[in-house]
């Protein structure tokens, strides 16, 4: 199975360092974490030198990448939607991106599949650029999906979505992670999300990584003071499930 380290990389944009020195314990595969960190804090600059978008010092390492399969592959927060493709067009392209331009049936078989599993069949054939920006987003997983990468690093995908689809696709994503032993990082910033659906959380703050481990670890009324300023505690609340509780309210 797919596993993830970090050792002492750093980030930089001119001579503004965004991030220095941060490393981690393998990541593997079959789980979803979240990172997590208040808004300018890096997460996106993450996740670009992660993917080798950006250079900088220390070393990203990924082991056992199974054949036909790509190493990382980065979805940004904005998507954009210029092309003039439709959703399935944009889907197959990303597909045949690095493999070559022959269609087997098998890769329109996984393309269908990949929109029933996000409800986004009807939009097969609509431009892209007549999309709202939450259906952008979900053609952006699926894009990203058809890919086949180990590891998938997500940057606010759910940030378009409404409750219900941000619920669904969340739930969806922590079952492919399950099912195809990927490893997936998902950029959050509702916190609750994370502490349901991801299994470890880093969080990123002040150009240094203060936290990575297990989410009900990390996620705790100490962190929530001293990187979001709000005094706040941790209840276990429906079903047992840990809900962040600031000022009596979820």
């Amino acid at each position: 199975m797919v596993a993830l380290k970090l050792d002492d990389i750093s980030a930089r944009y001119g001579r503004t360092t965004v991030f220095e020195d941060i490393s981690t314990d393998w990541l593997r595969g079959g789980e979803l974490t979240a990172l997590i960190g208040p808004n300018a804090a890096g997460k996106s600059t993450l996740f670009k030198r992660i993917a080798g978008l950006l250079k900088g010092k220390g070393v990203v390492t990924v082991e056992d990448v199974r054949e036909g399969h790509r190493p990382i592959c980065y979805m940004p927060q904005d998507t954009g939607a210029n092309a003039v493709l439709t959703v399935y067009e944009s889907i197959l392209l990303a597909a045949k991106q690095g493999t070559g331009w022959r269609v087997a049936e098998d890769d329109l078989s996984e393309i269908d599949r990949l929109l029933a599993a996000l409800h986004i069949s009807d939009l097969a054939f609509r431009d892209l650029g007549a999309l709202s920006g939450g259906q952008r987003q979900l053609v952006a997983i699926a894009q990203a999906l058809v890919r086949k990468p180990e590891v998938l690093l997500m940057d606010e995908p759910t940030s378009a979505l409404d409750l219900f689809r941000q619920i669904e696709v969340l739930q969806f994503m922590k079952r492919i992670a399950a099912d195809e032993g990927m490893a997936v990082l998902i950029a959050l910033h509702d916190l609750n999300h994370a502490l349901r659906y991801c299994t470890n959380t880093m969080v990123i703050a002040g150009g240094r990584l203060l936290a990575s481990g297990p989410t009900l670890d990390v996620v705790t009324p100490a962190m929530l003071r001293d990187v979001y300023r709000v005094d706040a505690r941790i209840e276990n609340c429906t079903q047992g499930r840990p809900l962040v509780i600031v000022d009596g309210t979820a």
